[in-house]
């Protein structure tokens, strides 16, 4: 009786909140009209009614269906290991729902092949409804966010639900509330798979989700930054070879500042005036984070305000005194992890007034890593820390002291910077696994 009440009165909420929904969405689009802003997320908004047809035809093609819900782009790469195993299969129909408009516009940019959309503007269950009749999905993978009710109500009703790559948000807040709330949502998931044994206790501790739900299986980035770490070799080879061209000599060591803000560049440019005349060469690289003309202009401007020769990547080939210039600035995207192949070690922006940004794309190609000291945003950059295969540099005196080092040490620290990496791999195989009695292969 107990449990049969509980269930009416969630029956009950849902209902509730589905309704709110359905009312408030002529007022969303109302005030999409008045801010362009929202109105270019409102617009691609999947429109349930109209997409299902299609997706129901398409879906019927294929013996089973995968939908995975992704906040943005950042979450998408993360899924991409195990939609390509799933891919490979050739039985399965495989469908991306974006939260956000940029992770659809990243996809789109990258010409993917995975069919993709938008979420719909509601989050009732009668519009998810819709949807997941049309798809008939055996399993939906939500990646680490998105923890919507009327969306996770819906999909646990037709197949298997996941939680990939769940851990513990640094700031993350715990109001009574907010984790009742939270708590709900998380015992909705069939599995939830975390990325460490600490994520694996706090879920289970401060949720109470229960060990068979709890899965450790690493996280399924790692597989993704190794598997693009190794997806172009082409591509480093060509760059390698032009970086080579423009080099004092062959062997000369580089150093590469990827995302790199001003703050960085400053740094760098101080350290590269401390160091003696008679230590060795390197060829400097700098990617910025932000590569607009104006922007890659400031940094070129730090550099030679500081008396020093500053050149654009896209320069090299018609510029005659390449060869002279003291750091090579990167005006092209879309290359940094290539780019990162050709070095010995790189210095990652952001953590000198932020928080630092990817650490994982250097160190698995074996790189000598260092970075700022707001970098806790980051577990990977973390770990790298206290295995003492990262070094935190806060001023430019800081910065030769690690330079001088890498003199000596690159060579040695990158095996074990290779090692510590492929320690990290292994989520996307370990899940995948888990999904083979369910996909009947």
């Amino acid at each position: 009786m107990l449990a049969l009440l509980r269930s009416l009165f969630s029956f009950l909420i849902l209902a509730g909140y589905s309704a709110i929904f359905k009312l408030l969405q002529p007022l969303a689009r109302i005030l999409g009209r008045l801010s362009p802003k929202l109105r270019a997320q409102l617009d691609q908004r999947c429109d349930v009614a109209r997409l299902s047809p299609s997706l129901a035809l398409e879906r019927a093609r294929y013996r089973h269906c995968a939908v995975f819900f992704c906040s943005s782009a950042g979450e998408f790469e993360q899924a991409r290991p195990l939609i390509s195993r799933l891919q490979a299969l050739k039985t399965i129909y495989i469908q991306v729902i974006f939260f956000s408009k940029s992770g659809l516009d990243y996809a789109k940019a990258r010409g993917e092949t995975v069919p993709c959309c938008l979420s719909p503007l509601s989050d009732s269950v009668w519009t998810w409804g819709w949807l997941y009749s049309a798809l008939l999905p055996d399993l939906t993978c939500v990646v680490r966010h998105e923890l919507w009710p009327g969306f996770l109500t819906t999909a646990r009703r037709f197949g298997k639900l996941y939680l990939l790559d769940a851990s513990r948000s640094l700031a993350e807040k715990s109001s009574p509330l907010r984790q009742l709330v939270r708590s709900f949502l998380l015992h909705r998931f069939d599995q939830i798979y975390a990325v460490s044994a600490e994520d694996e206790e706090y879920f289970r501790v401060k949720y109470r989700i229960s060990r068979p739900h709890l899965m450790v299986t690493s996280d399924t980035k790692y597989d993704r930054v190794i598997e693009r770490a190794k997806s172009r070799p082409d591509e480093i080879e060509r760059l390698k070879a032009i970086f080579n061209q423009l080099a004092p000599t062959p062997n000369t060591p580089r150093m590469v500042v990827g995302s790199a803000y001003e703050h960085e560049v400053s740094l760098l440019v101080q350290a590269y005036k401390q160091r003696a005349t008679t230590e060795p060469k390197w060829q400097i690289i700098i990617a910025p984070h932000i590569v607009t003309d104006d922007h890659v202009s400031r940094i070129c401007s730090i550099i030679e305000q500081a008396g020093l020769k500053a050149l654009r990547f896209s320069r090299l080939k018609t510029h005659e005194t390449a060869r002279s210039a003291s750091m090579i600035v990167v005006d092209s995207i879309g290359i940094l992890a290539e780019i990162y192949g050709t070095a010995q070690a790189a210095f990652v922006g952001g953590a000198l007034h932020h928080q630092v940004h990817n650490v994982l794309e250097p160190a698995s190609h074996g790189l000598a890593l260092g970075y700022g000291p707001f970098y806790k945003n980051s577990q990977e950059a973390i770990h790298l820390v206290q295995s003492g295969l990262a070094v935190v540099i806060k001023d430019p005196s800081q910065f030769v002291t690690w330079w001088r080092q890498l003199d000596h040490d690159a060579a040695a620290l990158r095996q074990r910077m290779l090692a510590a990496t492929a320690e990290l791999t292994g989520a996307s195989d370990r899940i995948f696994a888990t999904w083979r009695p369910l996909l009947e292969i």
